[in-house]
């Protein structure tokens, strides 16, 4: 099979939303379009984050936090929400960019496909955006260059890819059989 790269087999048309979006809007947006996620962009396409379906489920669940753990008989008192204030977070948002996820995996155009496939199956991601470096990136060091969204990778778009790869294999099989008769 040939190595395909993203830009061989992403969606380039990508569905995206401002940071001003609101909660209500997203949901209206996922129930009326075939999508998982929605990517939140800036001003030139900047990637800012992205919202899946299951950030706007959070705001419909009420994060449960222990106040107590029975260990070995003993009872260890919990005395922070630290760990749950991503739930918190999400459960209050209103905007895009309170419920976004803020640090999205990304792949460049060049990446192979194996690459991506890798990368959703082990981060378990249904969706991938596609980035190139901002035209004009000054970089401060500690920080990232923005990214400019240029195409979006879901599951259904690999597997359009490798059913693709595979009938035109089977077809140039075929051409070199009858070429042979």
């Amino acid at each position: 099979m040939k190595n395909l790269k993203a830009k061989d087999f992403m969606t380039k048309y990508v569905f995206t939303v401002t940071p001003d979006t609101t909660v209500q809007q997203l949901v209206g947006l996922f129930v009326t379009h075939p999508v998982s996620a929605i990517p939140v962009v800036g001003d030139d396409n900047e990637l800012l984050g992205i919202v899946s379906e299951g950030d706007l489920l959070y705001k419909k669940v009420t994060p449960r936090i222990p106040q107590y753990v029975d260990v070995l008989g003993g009872n260890l008192y919990y005395c922070g929400f630290g760990r749950y204030e991503k739930s918190f977070r999400k459960m209050l948002a209103i905007t895009a960019e309170e419920i976004m996820t803020k640090d999205v995996r990304c792949v460049t155009p060049e990446t192979d496909m194996e690459a991506i496939t890798t990368l959703m199956v082990d981060e378990h991601l249904k969706t991938v955006p596609v980035v190139t470096k901002a035209k004009l990136s000054v970089s401060v060091e500690g920080t990232q260059p923005p990214a400019r969204l240029v195409g979006i990778i879901t599951r259904h778009d690999i597997l359009g890819a490798i059913a693709a790869t595979q009938v035109k294999e089977i077809l140039e099989q075929k051409a070199e059989e009858n070429e042979k008769q």
